[in-house]
């Protein structure tokens, strides 16, 4: 809790990185960020999001100048830009390692299918969020955002991308994609943690453009991984039996557990449990001090 994106970030080998810049809080001048966007060759729209936050805190695709103007003037907080990555699909592939093994275990893909909506030809989008499972629950949000998108009336077959965040608080569903574990996939991410020193369990969000290239650790980028507080996202499929919920989440905290007594063995002492309540005390300093509130994390 409170960790920083831009510091976990620099583990990861680059060339699976989305291009990053990195802006504290005091620096935030539109004129410099522009020309830092300049000089990275990127251009809109890209993605802003916080340095610490989770469950998509205040990740937004910036469309414009005027929206990345309106973000800094809104959030007085470090946070990172980074290229929007095209690729049309998205999975959370969880992934650890035993320090004193070479080789590691997939247990969990979540195939992500973002919040959208097809169109009948009759109803507008809100009408058809209406009767959607997810997406009922995202119109408050939604019509804050832009309430006249809300009243378009799509063409019948027209399918509405509504939301491009891949995060369940958005309103994404996850889909359990464990079929798709083999050794080619296990193979491609003990290549990428080979290059990772001291890292050894999280969930990988990676954009990819086909399974097929992504296997074979081509065209996809990584942008975030999430550590010991991350969860095994297929579990949130309806398909999975509960037990079998709970099994997945029993399975990592055991695994958590085997990787820090080896980390121990080697004389790595793991913080006191004082520290960790000043971590989780301050993290939530730090919401309060952007005036959001901890239910907005989990509504």
């Amino acid at each position: 809790m409170g960790a920083s994106k831009r510091n976990i970030l620099q583990h990861i080998p680059p060339q699976y990185l989305p291009k990053t810049i990195f802006l504290k809080k005091d620096e935030l001048v539109l004129k410099r960020i522009l020309e830092e966007i300049k000089a990275q060759d990127l251009s809109f729209p890209l993605i802003a999001k916080p340095d610490i936050g989770e469950r998509g805190l205040l990740v937004e695709l910036i469309k414009s100048e005027k929206e990345l103007t309106a973000y800094i003037q809104a959030n007085k907080i470090n946070f990172l830009i980074q290229e929007y990555i095209t690729h049309p699909n998205e999975v959370g592939i969880f992934y650890y390692r035993n320090p004193s093994q070479l080789n590691g275990e997939i247990v969990s893909v979540a195939l992500k299918d973002f919040l959208s909506v097809t169109g009948d030809g009759t109803n507008n989008i809100k009408a058809l969020l209406e009767i959607h499972q997810m997406g009922r629950l995202q119109i408050d949000r939604l019509s804050k955002v832009d309430h006249t998108m809300l009243l378009n009336i799509p063409r019948k077959g027209e399918k509405i991308l509504l939301e491009p965040i891949g995060n369940h608080c958005r309103g994404t569903r996850m889909l359990n994609g464990n079929h798709l574990i083999d050794d080619k996939l296990k193979s491609t991410f003990d290549q990428i943690n080979s290059s990772m020193p001291d890292v050894y369990y999280g969930r990988f969000d990676i954009k990819y453009k086909s399974w097929e290239r992504l296997l074979d650790g081509k065209d996809f980028k990584i942008i975030e991984l999430n550590g010991v507080a991350s969860e095994p996202m297929h579990v949130y499929d309806r398909s999975i039996a509960v037990v079998d919920k709970y099994r997945a989440f029993y399975h990592l905290w055991k695994k958590i557990y085997e990787i820090s007594q080896v980390q121990r063995a080697k004389g790595i002492k793991p913080i006191s449990f004082t520290e960790a309540i000043g971590y989780i005390r301050n993290y939530f300093k730090y919401i309060r001090s952007i005036n959001l509130e901890w239910r907005a994390l989990i509504a």
